[in-house]
């Protein structure tokens, strides 16, 4: 009996470990997805699904096959949703630690025109149809399936076949632990940089749910992997030898979790393959949009890669046989097998068939097949493999933008002349700036804001100011033009056109600079200069016989409104005049711009614009300001002409980024009272001129230019400011005229608009401790904030009316120069300098 219980028990202790939670139930497996779709799926599936742990938007949790089935169909519009998870504990992880992309140190240039042009009349789509109904004819390939399995060993013999005899090229199986279906990689070895990668890739899987014995999936990925074999086999019949590696890929089981391509992109992240580039071909057959490509813009998408595919498809396919159309649109997460790269830091790209709402509603059934396509012959998917040879020839065979010293292409022959009709041909984007120069025609895309048609052909360059945060305030866009030999001219002119308008146009320069160290201005405009193009004509005499660069600058303004474009760019002889103006740094015209008054200081506010717009006057108690957009460099210089009647207690100029005062930013020149940066403070008379190299004092976005002439007493002074110039470097390339940066420190004034006996700092310089006394005030809202020399806020601090005993060590300010803002009730009391030693 004893021996018939101890079986009973041990049964039932049997039946409870397996309906119970000691153990994984199993038909689940752990994934990760985001908490918004685990939550969907969990209220009409509540057994499919377990939520283990939620973090930042992310889930870790449990999923039935059934529920990995529904989360296409019920909540999601492409790809499986989620990432499968080996174990627990790399789901938990996976929530926690998400791998940041590195981004793109620059940009690509479009250099390889004819290879591609070559390529793109070499695409079939009749072999592209051939293949989708190749792989379709398998009747399945769910990664558990022999078929599956079949279909990847097949299409390794072909693409052997397509390789033939290259000793360049490998094809390789790649098994897998989440899965027994195996991945395909094909690779062509680099003949300069084998150890950088370029990579294309789609999913070989298909599902359609239940028993998944008829998963045709003819567009859901027979149409992305028959794409890419087309892609691959045009290049082999061009015999095309990339400079970077080239691989090619079929991934298994990305219909349940992005299985193969995750251990594929896991593997490269841990051996630190030096991946350039990765691009997704997921569905390129069903044309269910108006346009022809979509680029996918989810967060972990690179935008610098986005922004190159749309450069090529402006380029290469604008018109003519290759032509097609794009928009872009919004996935999910883990939605295709690019995510799995974007997680372990990879730059990707994801160019679909549709809007993603409007995708092919027949995939993950029986129905995905090849003739319910829209477009016979696979015409649709002809359109990325023309996009995809693009990708591969441009990036695995071209050249970064930007950055370094040499020169990639060299200009010897004149008269050079770029209107940017074609490829951009030798002209680089800046790696360093935030935004990049555009190529249009016909308008740029905001009203009254740009060139309605190019100053000379049909195309031009311009920089697109629209998008808050994206495209202003102040931002950056630098293009380089190729390098430049000067030798066998006589006379050398560079002329160009410009277009500068909108309401809220910031700044334009054009630099000469022979290092991409130093750079000499050569020409500056900011604000608007109509609606019609401009013509530049500058000597460019003194650089003959050196090899030089041009740079050509803008900054955007504090709104979108307002484009800067250029067009008609050339070097020659000089036939023309140059511009009248022999200083090459024009100075702003007082005419030009809304004169303002400045924070709560502008009591007077009597003021007028003198010598045709050249000066401002200011009398008595005055601080005004025009709005100027100018991003401060290390290199910015601020020139100007000053002269005064009699003084005041502060006559100065400086930067800022808001109404309210930052003495560190003002350069006194005149005055009685202690304040501001006081370098400069030696005015004796006449009409000094004054070069002050800002950027060894700050640098930063500022808005406003100030200009200040302070009497509290109320009248009696008066000065001018005019000649106001600001530039980089240096204006002109003669040594004499050539800025000295990194040789000024600071000269703080210790004196506030304030009475400085009603705050002090004491002891003055400290090592530590010091003492802030707030007299005549009971004001118990009173705070102050730290600030390094050079804007960085440090510390924040609550204060009390009287004596405040403070420790620089408990803030964790270091030895150095500080500024101290000292508010109450938002307004600000007074600024103060501290030193510690």
């Amino acid at each position: 009996m004893k021996k018939f219980n101890l079986i009973i028990l041990t049964v039932v202790l049997c039946l409870f470990l397996n309906n119970g939670y000691a153990q994984q139930p199993s038909d689940m497996f752990y994934a990760t997805m985001e908490t918004k779709d685990a939550f969907a799926l969990q209220k009409n599936h509540p057994e499919d699904i377990k939520i283990i742990e939620s973090n930042n938007g992310y889930s870790a949790v449990m999923l039935s096959d059934e529920a990995a089935h529904e989360l296409h169909d019920k909540v999601l519009v492409h790809g499986p949703g989620f990432i499968y998870q080996s174990s627990k504990k790399k789901a938990l992880s996976s929530i926690q630690q998400r791998r940041l992309s590195q981004k793109l140190a620059g940009g690509f240039s479009i250099t390889q025109d004819q290879l591609v042009l070559q390529s793109l009349d070499l695409v079939n789509n009749l072999n592209i149809a051939n293949q989708i109904q190749e792989l379709e004819n398998y009747g399945t390939r769910y990664h558990t399936k022999s078929s599956a399995t079949q279909a990847v060993l097949d299409l390794k013999t072909k693409w052997e076949n397509l390789a033939g005899s290259r000793s360049d090229v490998s094809v390789r199986i790649v098994n897998h632990t989440s899965t027994n279906m195996p991945s395909l990689v094909m690779t062509i070895t680099g003949t300069e940089k084998p150890d950088e990668f370029v990579i294309i890739g789609g999913h070989i899987d298909s599902t359609s749910g239940g028993t998944n014995n008829d998963a045709p999936g003819a567009d859901d990925n027979a149409s992305g992997i028959a794409t890419i074999t087309e892609a691959a086999r045009v290049l082999f019949d061009m015999n095309f030898q990339p400079k970077r590696t080239m691989e090619f890929m079929a991934f298994a089981a990305e219909e349940v979790g992005l299985r193969g391509s995750r251990e594929i992109a896991e593997d490269y992240r841990n051996r630190n393959v030096n991946v350039i580039s990765y691009m997704q071909l997921d569905m390129t057959n069903y044309k269910g949009s108006t346009n022809d490509v979509y680029v996918s813009t989810d967060s972990y998408n690179d935008d610098t890669l986005n922004d190159f595919l749309i450069e090529l498809m402006n380029y290469y396919n604008a018109s003519g046989p290759h032509a097609l159309t794009y928009g872009t649109s919004r996935c999910n997460y883990g939605c295709s097998d690019h995510y799995s790269w974007a997680q372990e830091g990879y730059n990707v790209a994801f160019p679909f068939e549709a809007t993603f709402n409007q995708s092919n509603p027949n995939i993950h059934t029986t129905r995905d097949t090849f003739d319910r396509s829209p477009t016979p012959n696979a015409t649709h998917a002809a359109k990325f493999c023309k996009l995809a040879l693009e990708y591969l020839i441009e990036i695995g065979n071209g050249v970064n933008d930007g950055g370094g010293d040499a020169c990639a292409d060299t200009v010897f022959n004149y008269p050079y002349q770029e209107g940017f009709e074609g490829s951009l041909n030798g002209w680089l984007q800046d790696v360093d700036d935030d935004m990049d120069w555009l190529k249009d025609a016909n308008g740029t895309p905001s009203n009254g804001t740009g060139p309605g048609s190019a100053a000379e052909g049909s195309y031009y360059m311009y920089v697109e100011a629209s998008g808050n945060g994206s495209g202003y305030p102040n931002k950056r866009a630098n293009l380089f033009s190729p390098c430049l030999q000067l030798d066998g001219l006589s006379s050398a002119m560079l002329s160009f056109q410009y277009h500068m308008q909108g309401d809220n146009v910031g700044s334009f320069t054009v630099e000469v600079t022979e290092d991409r160290v130093n750079y000499a201005n050569v020409f500056s405009r900011s604000g608007s200069q109509g609606s019609n193009w401009n013509t530049a004509n500058i000597d460019l005499s003194s650089y003959i016989g050196t090899t030089v660069w041009l740079r050509f600058r803008a900054v955007t303004g504090s709104s979108w409104q307002g484009d800067i474009a250029i067009d008609n760019i050339e070097v020659k002889e000089s036939t023309v005049d140059p511009d009248p103006d022999p200083d090459p740094c024009v100075a702003l015209n007082f005419n030009d711009f809304t004169i303002s008054g400045f924070s709560n200081q502008d009591s007077a506010g009597d003021y007028s614009v003198v010598s045709a717009g050249a000066g401002l006057s200011m009398q008595n108690n005055t601080w005004k300001y025009i709005s100027l957009n100018y991003n401060v460099t290390a290199s910015t210089v601020l020139a100007f002409d000053f002269s005064s009647s009699s003084q005041g207690e502060i006559h100065g100029v400086g930067f800022e980024n808001d109404n309210s005062l930052t003495s560190s930013r003002y350069f006194k020149v005149h005055g009685t009272q202690n304040y501001g940066v006081t370098n400069y403070d030696n005015y004796a008379g006449g009409t000094a001129t004054y070069v002050i190299p800002v950027g060894d004092f700050y640098t930063g976005a500022m808005d406003r230019l100030v200009f200040i002439n302070d009497n509290d007493a109320g009248n009696g002074n008066n000065s001018i400011i005019s000649n106001v110039k600001i530039y980089e470097g240096s204006c002109v390339r003669s040594s004499t005229t050539v800025v000295d940066f990194g040789t000024q420190t600071p000269i703080l004034g210790n004196e506030d608009e304030l009475d400085s006996s009603i705050i002090t700092i004491a002891p003055n310089p400290t090592k530590d401790s010091f003492v802030l006394n707030v007299s005549g005030t009971n004001s118990k809202s009173m705070s102050a904030t730290v600030f390094t020399i050079l804007g960085k806020k440090a510390a924040s601090i609550q204060l009390n009316p009287g004596v405040n005993t403070i420790s620089a060590s408990n803030l964790s300010l270091g030895s150095g120069i500080y500024l101290i803002r000292i508010e109450s009730g938002g307004e600000k009391l007074a600024v103060r300098k501290l030193v510690i030693q």
